[in-house]
């Protein structure tokens, strides 16, 4: 047989090894895909199925809010998502836990201590990220076209507002 050249015989070995390679590849890398969502594991596969509600009183009128993953009235880790209005304002406050602050959308000034000081503002876009640890007074003014911030801790929430007479609970929102 001339070189290169192979045989009937060969050529339906070949043809069986690479069929049974890829039943068992096939087979392999299906098994490997999860049919259900393991206990523990939160996967949100996109903005649309975020699911906002109305936010607690401590938070200013039209405000919304998604608690994404755990309980922010309990010890433990959390995520959630806050939806602010075009121009709301939560003033200056302070949190019991270091706060993972990230910009989702929309645009925010941010400020940091106990008033409003344009020398600590910063403005922050999507992708904007703060760290701010216990206690830090900071505020948030959202921009023109409203925000969404994706808020990180470990509980239990609570928020504390630098002057009781900007808490939307002692105002009537």
């Amino acid at each position: 047989m001339p070189f290169g050249m192979i045989s009937r015989k060969q050529s339906a070995s070949s043809a069986l090894l690479l069929g049974t390679a890829l039943t068992l590849f096939s087979v392999a890398h299906a098994a490997a895909i999860p049919t259900e969502t393991p206990p523990g594991v939160t996967i949100i596969e996109g903005s649309d199925a975020v699911a906002w509600q109305p936010a607690p009183a401590m938070f200013p009128h039209g405000t919304k809010i998604a608690i994404l993953t755990g309980d922010t009235t309990k010890p433990g880790p959390f995520t959630l998502r806050v939806m602010m209005p075009a121009g709301s304002f939560i003033p200056p406050h302070t949190h019991n836990l270091d706060e993972m602050l990230t910009v989702i959308s929309g645009n925010i000034q941010h400020f940091v201590g106990h008033n409003i000081d344009t020398t600590q503002q910063r403005a922050l876009g999507p992708g904007g990220f703060v760290h701010l640890p216990v206690n830090v007074p900071h505020a948030i003014k959202a921009g023109r076209q409203g925000a969404v911030l994706q808020v990180s801790g470990t509980g239990p929430f609570n928020m504390v507002y630098v002057s009781p007479q900007d808490d939307p609970r002692n105002t009537g929102r």
